[in-house]
């Protein structure tokens, strides 16, 4: 059966049951306090049986407060709680305070004055660059392998660039001036791993861990980032990577402290082993049926696209994992026979692609075919005759390369030029009246002064032995095998042409009296006549109308048998410069405007520019 339970009470103030007044599972009620007793039982631990009190407050009359003498404690509080009345009273402050406001209240208050009485916080280094130092410089990635991905994140793509390292470690720059510099912890990472941490204190905490390096810790007032922290207030740091273990293939870098990162700082660790490109060619293809023009019989190559030589240019090693750029075959300019055959890119070898595909050409080179044009110019060259070119990879270069070419070329471009000597084109300058310039004729015989003639000249033909050879545009006393050494073949000059040469040409010009005949070069004689003026020519019957350059004029009259002298100022002596020649009281347009010009040259000798001005 039950137990029956009393109840027992009191009506005396602070009166409460003592260990033996209550049987556990019985109440004690004090209706003076208004308090509630049980029997706790503890089991036999602690304090053993014992009378509690189960309400250990006192409710204020009227119901609106309780009061609890002692320590009250709570895991958590929600609520407003009353500052109440401080002991002294209030003091006059930065705010004023009532005994009725409550305490969130007047600490967010407090913050909010702290906050314009406090300096702004240095800055972090939370979303500033990290630049990674590299000894690799930066080069793109090669298609056709899937390279390595460290980072966890987006892979590489072919054909961006990136900074490239080949030695396992990297470093990166200096962030300088950042903060807190007096707590949390700085930890550097290369890909996820931790390379390095320090823990910040309020100490100066200079010094490496890893390959985590804090420099300059400092007051923040001596900060170059953020200006006007007051002193000891804050501290800022110095913060880089150095020497950081890299793996190969595509790594990324950052820096921690505590909320704030970094950016991340991508590389490639380039495992290739590959060399240095080596640049190498085939022989040279010729043109089987050239496009020729002629001069003093000599076959010369024009600008034509007939005359394209052609030579397959190999590269061995154009790429490892990376490449410089898609035109990786850089040309250097001209040559001095042919035009620029231009800059080449990957696509412009066998199988080449842009991007190019991993170790491109590593262990068999690839090729490219060369076409090459000759200069619109007129001469003949003997050395570096085709454009240079240079091959550049990450992994070294092959500068300055040439293919060798031994046979001298003759060009003669379509391009009037008349600071040359051109067989057809003469330069005539402000003389007289009339148009167009002087051309060659023919010699007519051995001879300083034979009979004058104005027979064309037949550049095509094979000329007589006493007629000078213009080839490459100079003038000259020619013996030269034209056959042998030379592209295009031509004439063989060698036999029987070691007399005096000689270089006529016809001036068509109306009311010239005195002329100025500029040359550069060497030459052994000059005659002028005035062919067709019969005047002249029966004064100068002992040298069939020929006057002499080498020999001034008598000052009066015409040139004639006794003096043929007819440069006034200064006589040639068979050397470069400008000489004036007189022809007396004779003008150019009693002789049906003609006036023939007479070049003597002998072993050795060569002219490269005549013009004739007034």
């Amino acid at each position: 059966m039950a137990t029956p339970f009393k109840l027992k009470r009191s009506a005396i103030t602070g009166k409460r049951p003592g260990e033996n007044d209550l049987q556990i599972g019985e109440l004690a009620i004090n209706f003076y306090d208004g308090h509630l007793f049980a029997q706790r039982d503890t089991q036999g631990v602690g304090i053993g049986t014992t009378a509690t009190l189960l309400t250990p407050w006192v409710e204020n009359y009227g119901g609106g407060s309780i009061n609890y003498n002692g320590i009250v404690t709570a895991t958590t509080y929600h609520g407003n709680q009353v500052i109440g009345n401080p002991a002294g009273g209030f003091k006059s402050g930065a705010f004023t305070i009532n005994n009725t406001d409550h305490t969130k209240d007047l600490i967010n208050e407090l913050n909010f004055i702290l906050g314009k009485l406090i300096p702004p916080a240095p800055t972090t280094f939370n979303g500033l660059a990290l630049s990674i130092q590299t000894n690799g410089g930066t080069r793109r990635l090669c298609a056709g392998f899937t390279p390595t991905n460290n980072t966890g994140g987006s892979a590489p793509v072919a054909g961006q660039q990136y900074a490239r390292n080949t030695d396992s470690t990297v470093s990166t720059g200096t962030i300088n001036d950042v903060g807190p510099g007096d707590n949390g912890t700085v930890i550097g990472f290369v890909n996820a791993t931790n390379v390095g941490s320090i823990t910040m204190t309020t100490n100066v905490d200079n010094g490496t861990n890893g390959a985590l390096v804090i420099s300059d810790n400092k007051d923040a007032s001596l900060s170059t980032r953020d200006a006007d922290i007051d002193a000891e207030f804050y501290q800022v740091y110095d913060v880089r990577l150095l020497n950081a273990a890299s793996p190969d293939g595509f790594n990324k870098a950052h820096i921690n402290h505590g909320s704030a990162n970094t950016q991340d700082t991508f590389w490639y660790e380039d495992p290739s082993t590959v060399g240095a490109p080596i640049i190498s060619f085939s022989s040279i293809t010729e043109p089987s049926s050239p496009t020729l023009s002629y001069s003093s019989g000599i076959a010369h190559l024009t600008e034509s696209s007939n005359n394209t030589f052609t030579y397959v240019l190999t590269v061995t090693n154009a790429s490892g994992d990376m490449y410089t750029n898609n035109t990786f075959l850089t040309s250097d300019g001209q040559g001095n026979a042919f035009q620029n055959s231009g800059s080449k890119s990957y696509t412009d070898f066998a199988g080449g692609t842009n991007p190019p595909v991993r170790n491109y050409g590593v262990g068999t080179g690839v090729n490219s075919t060369i076409s090459n044009v000759p200069r619109n110019i007129h001469a003949t060259v003997t050395s570096n005759h085709f454009t240079r070119y240079d091959a550049t990879t990450p992994y070294g270069s092959h500068n300055d390369q040439r293919i060798s070419y031994s046979p001298d070329i003759n060009l003669m471009g379509t391009a009037a030029t008349t600071s040359q000597v051109d067989e057809d084109n003469i330069l005539i300058s402000s003389l007289g009246t009339g148009s167009g310039n002087a051309i060659r004729v023919n010699a007519g015989s051995l001879g300083d002064t034979p009979a004058p003639i104005s027979s064309t000249f037949n550049s095509s033909a094979t000329p007589a032995v006493y007629e000078a050879i213009v080839r490459g545009g100079t003038l000259r006393h020619d013996q030269t095998n034209y056959s042998i050494g030379y592209f295009p073949t031509g004439l063989n000059l060698s036999a029987g042409r070691s007399g005096t040469q000689y270089f006529q040409v016809l001036l068509t010009r109306a009311a010239v009296s005195q002329m100025s005949i500029v040359v550069t070069g060497s030459y052994a004689g000059c005659f002028v006549c005035l062919p067709e003026n019969s005047t002249w020519t029966t004064g100068l019957s002992n040298t069939n109308g020929w006057a002499d350059m080498f020999d001034l004029y008598a000052g009066s009259g015409n040139p004639n048998n006794i003096d043929n002298g007819c440069a006034f100022g200064s006589a040639m002596s068979g050397s470069s410069g400008t000489f004036t020649c007189v022809f007396g009281e004779e003008s150019s347009s009693n002789g049906n405007n003609k006036i023939l010009v007479r070049f003597k040259l002998t072993s050795g000798q060569s002219i490269t520019n005549i013009r004739f001005t007034a």
